[in-house]
């Protein structure tokens, strides 16, 4: 229980994105609603008896919850560079002439 709140505090080392915020980045958006998702279940699941399918649904639920740590965060910052960097590279494409440079 302790390390799911320490790891909170390695969280400038792995967003590696260099746009800041997720309103920008559709992939980030999916992905911040289903850490959102993941904790209100394991909310429910704290609640729940210690039985067979909350502990099965409980161990995912958790796995995702660090995976997004360390993980999700990590490669959709590198993903979200690389499409920044892809759309601001000046285009391979030869310039087209207009009709009066003919």
């Amino acid at each position: 229980m302790f390390s799911s709140l320490l790891i909170l505090l390695a969280m400038p080392l792995l967003h590696t994105s260099r746009i800041r915020s997720l309103q920008f980045s559709p992939i980030g958006q999916f992905f911040f609603w289903a850490f959102v998702a993941n904790f209100g279940l394991l909310m429910f699941l704290g609640a729940c008896h210690v039985e067979a399918p909350y502990i099965q649904v409980g161990q995912v639920a958790t796995a995702f919850y660090f995976g997004w740590f360390l993980i999700i965060v990590p490669l959709v910052g590198i993903i979200d560079n690389t499409l920044a960097d892809l759309a601001t590279l000046p285009s391979s494409l030869p310039k087209q002439l207009s009709p009066r440079e003919n």
